[in-house]
């Protein structure tokens, strides 16, 4: 084994997309198609057209034009994450037995050094291509620093955001109601699409507002003592009028991937969701198709160890911004 093929492209990236991965609340939940490309954009067609009833006429008349639909391009470019990390030489020294002419002791070592590096490099990217997913639920992909916006779904397909208010601590609140309004709204604008079911991701205060509310508490209280007669995971989500409410704790950096009083209702469903994986901006990699992570080392002036780098240059998208709807506490 020569150890200036251990840092090729090819070896890294087979290595770092090889590591587990911890996919996350969002991740977990299967929702998002992912697709390689070979370009950093990706243009999508946006039709405003809707279907309509035929009506029933005479055989002898002449059918009805269908009206033209609008269209328009939209285009929208890849993210560039990338993150780096150095092996020193005091990282891998004195691995060899002092006098031993054999290095694959050595390469062995260095092999677990970079493997562990790579881990945390990957950790990094998959808590961010996490949070672009978390963001295209939201209609809004945000940047690290959770409030620079990358990328506004809404804006782009030429769709107001969809949002209401539920007063749990009113008494007169019809929750349920307000639960069914959602879930039809998410109905009429997935376009006859076949949904597998309606979730709702929630901080902790919406989900304890929720659970909470007098109208709501029998329920809640049914569903626990079901979970526990079937043996089922409480925390897979406490379903109700037809949505099921799962709390959302993950945060990174102190920033919440669901701001406090909100939930986030989506429709779960094939062709809503979907992330494109643009090629890295390494020669190697140049109109390839895109893989979801890359790794890449070149050795550092004078022989002085390597520089280490990872990335990810994903584009996440949800097509059916309509049917997305924010509710909040109130």
């Amino acid at each position: 084994m020569n150890i200036d093929d251990l840092f090729e492209v090819k070896p890294l990236t087979d290595s770092i997309t090889k590591l587990p991965v911890a996919p996350g609340l969002v991740g977990s939940l299967g929702l998002f198609a992912e697709k390689g490309i070979r370009t950093t954009t990706v243009t999508v067609e946006v039709q405003h057209g809707r279907l309509k009833l035929v009506p029933d006429t005479n055989r002898l008349a002449e059918p009805t034009l269908r009206a033209g639909t609008n269209r328009q391009l939209v285009t929208f470019r890849a993210a560039h994450l990338p993150a780096a990390d150095v092996v020193l030489p005091e990282d891998i020294q004195n691995v060899r037995a002092f006098g031993s002419e054999s290095v694959e002791a050595g390469l062995q070592s260095q092999a677990t050094v970079i493997n562990d590096k790579l881990a945390a490099l990957k950790a990094d990217i998959e808590a961010t291509r996490e949070f672009h997913r978390l963001g295209a639920l939201r209609g809004q992909v945000l940047d690290a620093d959770g409030s620079t916006v990358l990328r506004d779904i809404y804006s782009e397909f030429g769709v107001t955001k969809n949002a209401a208010s539920i007063a749990f601590s009113n008494t007169s609140t019809n929750v349920l109601q307000a639960v069914l309004n959602a879930k039809r709204t998410i109905e009429k604008n997935t376009g006859g699409l076949q949904l597998r079911g309606i979730k709702a991701l929630c901080s902790a205060g919406f989900f304890d507002a929720l659970v909470g509310n007098a109208k709501v508490q029998k329920a809640y209280e049914n569903w626990q003592a079901a979970q526990d007669r079937i043996g089922g995971d409480l925390r897979s989500g406490f379903t109700y009028g037809g949505v099921t409410f799962i709390e959302c704790p993950d945060e990174v950096n102190g920033i919440a991937f669901i701001p406090d009083g909100k939930a986030q209702v989506f429709p779960d469903a094939q062709g809503i969701f979907v992330t494109y994986n643009a090629p890295a901006n390494y020669n190697e990699a140049a109109n390839t198709i895109g893989q979801p992570y890359y790794a890449k080392a070149e050795q550092r002036k004078m022989g002085k160890g390597w520089d280490l780098e990872a990335q990810s240059n994903p584009l996440t998208l949800c097509l059916y911004p309509e049917a997305l709807i924010e509710l909040t506490a109130a």
